[in-house]
């Protein structure tokens, strides 16, 4: 097959148009939070830096995890998009209205939240825009996913430099910016939903079945919130909110990457694994081709924003200066994520969803372990160290509990061995980088390039292609073809 026609197949488009679009969120991300520093005061930043990750969260736990289960009632029981929305929409509405409520009185009488009603508004919003980008998804319609994304981001970045310009030098509060940001998600949500046109109806046994698939997804999900929130809720105890803003400016620096590959391959890959698993060799071979390719891209793109980091990070927060052991370890956990996602196969299978959440507890526990010992010695370091624990255990949990489930043959040790020599090759093109300038880091990113150059091809020498094939029964047995 020609290159050509190689680009033209769905596939490849449709990973393409979601690179594409999270790339594009991901910039205009950044220029949000380069905004934000200069609107908000180092303590309000600090606590929108605790505050803003929760969002999505808190909006899968409104939702009971259905959204989740779009992607399967349309792939595997081959229901209509329209009827399937239609109806977990309908269903949703007590649950997600009694959930709210309960999250209000929270914020209220707990913690005592000025911007409850702010707060309210963004995890609605951001509840129902994620089951439009679900639903988009599920059908490969990846242009309104796409439109979708680059919308919301685009148009609260407007108002936020709009009501910056109008408020300047007055900083900005918390409660305008989360009400700014909920209003983008709820006004473009109800776009969505009059362009899909779903078809309001009740039925309590697909709302009941959503909620059987998607709940031990939204468990692991909000476990993996929880997680990845514990090593800036130690940061805040024992180095202060300012010290958490700062810290969150590294994790922006590495969700560059997690835009460009994390995000991108997440909405891609679930719907692809269902297709593959029809394949000849119940999709092995495309399994671990996959596995392959996200990990020399996460390793390449890693090394390019930390050689790069020196000019990345002051474009988002001028007069900041990078740390690189914290941005390594940032990036570490953004690859973690990744290559979590890749490795887990079994356990997107309905009736082992659940298991995910386990994988998601050990994490979880090791993050807390780890940030309980090198928080309060190391500060800003010793966070970063937790984060690239926790996201270790993660990968190698999920790979262990997913292999029982669904064996197949990933190359671990050959990945493990790409990811050694390339960190040990930035490592010497980033000492003997002569300067930070343009120019300087430029030349080091052709290097960097020339090096994964020479790395790659090692990984796709003799990949086999079959692998171990899934036990269905009693009746068959995994073996090696």
């Amino acid at each position: 097959m020609s290159i050509l026609g190689r680009l033209r197949r769905p596939a490849l488009n449709n990973i393409a148009i979601y690179g594409v679009s999270t790339g594009l969120a991901a910039v205009l991300t950044l220029m949000q939070t380069r905004v934000l520093w200069r609107a908000l005061t180092p303590a309000d930043f600090g606590v929108w830096a605790l505050a803003d990750p929760l969002m999505l969260p808190l909006a899968c736990l409104a939702l009971f995890g259905i959204d989740q289960a779009i992607v399967k009632q349309q792939q595997a029981d081959g229901k209509p998009l329209p009827i399937v929305v239609g109806a977990l929409l309908t269903a949703t509405l007590p649950a997600t209205l009694l959930c709210l409520l309960a999250i209000g009185l929270i914020s209220e009488f707990a913690f005592h939240l000025p911007w409850t009603s702010a707060l309210l508004l963004t995890v609605g919003g951001e509840a129902l825009i994620l089951m439009m980008q679900t639903a988009f998804r599920s059908t490969g319609a990846t242009v309104p996913f796409a439109a979708l994304l680059v919308a919301r981001n685009l148009l609260y970045l407007a108002l936020l430099a709009g009501v910056r310009l109008a408020t300047e030098p007055v900083p900005l509060s918390l409660g305008s910016v989360f009400t700014m940001r909920g209003a983008c998600v709820l006004v473009l949500g109800l776009v969505a939903v009059i362009a899909l046109r779903p078809k309001p109806r009740v039925d309590w046994a697909a709302y009941r079945d959503a909620i059987g698939y998607g709940f031990p997804l939204l468990i692991t999900t909000f476990v993996y919130g929880i997680s990845d929130m514990t090593d800036r809720w130690f940061l805040a105890e024992f180095g202060g909110v300012v010290a958490v803003g700062v810290y969150s400016l590294h994790l922006k620096t590495a969700a560059i990457m997690a835009q460009a590959i994390v995000i991108p391959f997440g909405l891609w890959f679930p719907p692809e694994r269902f297709k593959h698993m029809t394949d000849p060799d119940q999709g092995h071979t495309f399994f671990k081709k996959t596995a392959i390719a996200v990990a020399l891209v996460c390793a390449y793109l890693s090394g390019c924003v930390w050689l790069a980091r020196d000019i990345v990070l002051p474009l988002i927060a001028p007069g900041i200066v990078a740390s690189p052991l914290v941005l390594a370890c940032c990036l570490g956990g953004v690859t973690c994520l990744a290559l979590s996602h890749a490795f887990n196969i079994g356990l997107l299978q309905p009736g082992h969803t659940r298991k995910n959440a386990w994988c998601t507890l050990y994490a979880v526990a090791a993050t807390v372990l780890a940030a309980g010992v090198m928080v309060p010695i190391f500060g800003m370091p010793g966070a970063a160290v937790s984060r690239l624990a926790g996201g270790v255990v993660l990968v190698a949990v999920t790979a262990i509990y997913s292999y029982r489930v669904t064996p197949i043959a990933f190359p671990f040790s050959r990945i493990a061995a790409c990811f050694a020599v390339a960190f040990a090759a930035a490592w010497v093109i980033d000492r003997t980088m002569p300067g930070r300038d343009f120019w300087h880091v430029c030349a080091a990113l052709v290097e960097w390039s020339a090096a994964m150059g020479l790395i790659s091809p090692l990984m796709w020498l003799r990949i086999p292609s079959r692998g171990y094939l899934v036990n269905h029964g009693p009746s068959s047995t995994s073996h090696t073809r």
